[in-house]
């Protein structure tokens, strides 16, 4: 049998991916689930700092964050990144072409002329290992983005003690 490089365990390992939908209800349609990546933070790391000076930097990282993110969905072959759920804690890649058959990689809408967003297919090979390596940049952009949360808290806090 050829493994095409891999060995038998690596063939068979299987990597779970999440879905989500915003209409989860238990009746909702399957159709309505699409691959996401969980980016909730349940509690933000503890920095000494007044609250008002952690919300801003939190703030700042929060932001960072998903404009990373939309940057490296389009390195990605995404067109962008929708943030779904409750807290916005889902987040869920697409792809959308206009009518000319054209990667749109900034959000102008949707329509007849500008195309619909299409979510990935991950029983599809290439899109499955396309997402999970999306998906593998986006969990370093989190840690990432919880550093910087950090450092960044810190530096507000000493800018306000040397007042």
């Amino acid at each position: 049998m050829n493994t095409l490089g891999r060995s038998k365990a690596a063939k068979s390992r299987k990597v779970e991916i999440s879905f989500h939908s915003d209409n989860a209800a238990f009746s909702a349609p399957a159709d309505s689930f699409r691959p996401a990546i969980n980016v909730k933070i349940q509690r933000a790391p503890y920095v000494d700092a007044p609250e008002h000076i952690t919300a801003a930097a939190w703030d700042e990282a929060v932001e960072s964050f998903w404009k990373c993110a939309g940057t490296l969905a389009v390195e990605h072959g995404y067109s962008g990144v929708f943030s779904e759920g409750r807290s916005n804690g889902w987040l869920v890649p697409y792809t959308q072409h206009d009518s000319a058959g054209k990667l749109i990689t900034h959000w102008t809408g949707q329509g007849p002329d500008k195309g619909y967003p299409r979510y990935p297919n991950v029983e599809d090979k290439t899109e499955r290992r396309q997402f999970i390596k999306f998906r593998e940049s986006i969990e370093k952009l989190l840690r990432e983005s919880l550093a910087y949360y950090i450092e960044l808290a810190g530096e507000l806090a000493g800018e306000g003690q040397a007042r």
